[in-house]
């Protein structure tokens, strides 16, 4: 097996899991997931040695994954504007209803999360699950995003300043 081959294979066992709940976070569908996981290593491996280690390997596939995804995320908006609306469709769609699962606090507080960062635009709920998932400093940020540090870290705080407003009107309180 080749050092480059390798290098990709340990870039995978170390980060895949999280680049793909990062991608499904962000594009909410699985099947998307999955190809832009397969996407995101594909580029690192195409230009691996073009990684120029100003940011951790993580943050750097973080940077590609945030780029994929977001060029998903437009391609579906213009898919979208191509069908055309079908109320009929909406009104023989049969909501499942809650499970069992859905009584727990937690998962509640999970879902409500989730509709609140899906209000977010896509651009900031990729820095906030970037940010929060990874770990990644703002620094370590900064190249993948294409900001500057500064310009996150007052991104990051207005989500947070937004999630907490959405969470409470669904009566989350923090307590």
């Amino acid at each position: 097996m080749s050092d480059r081959r390798a290098t990709l294979d340990g870039l995978m066992k170390a980060h895949g899991q999280e680049v793909f709940g990062f991608c499904l976070r962000l594009v909410r569908t699985q099947a998307l997931a999955d190809d832009l996981v397969q996407q995101v290593f594909m580029e690192a491996y195409r230009d691996l040695d073009r990684f120029a280690g100003r940011s951790s390997p993580r943050a750097w596939l973080f940077g590609i994954a945030r780029n994929r995804c977001l060029d998903a995320l437009k391609t579906q908006q213009r898919r979208l504007k191509l069908i055309e609306p079908s109320e009929q469709a909406v009104l023989d769609f049969e909501d499942p209803g809650p499970g069992p699962i859905d009584h727990v606090d937690r998962r509640q507080l999970a879902a409500a999360l989730e509709a609140c960062l899906e209000r977010l635009s896509p651009d900031v709920r990729a820095t906030v699950l970037m940010r929060f998932q990874t770990g990644a400093t703002y620094e370590e940020m900064a190249e993948p995003l294409a900001a500057t540090a500064d310009t996150l870290q007052v991104r990051v705080a207005r989500a947070l300043r937004r999630l907490r407003r959405c969470l409470e009107r669904k009566g989350w309180t923090g307590e």
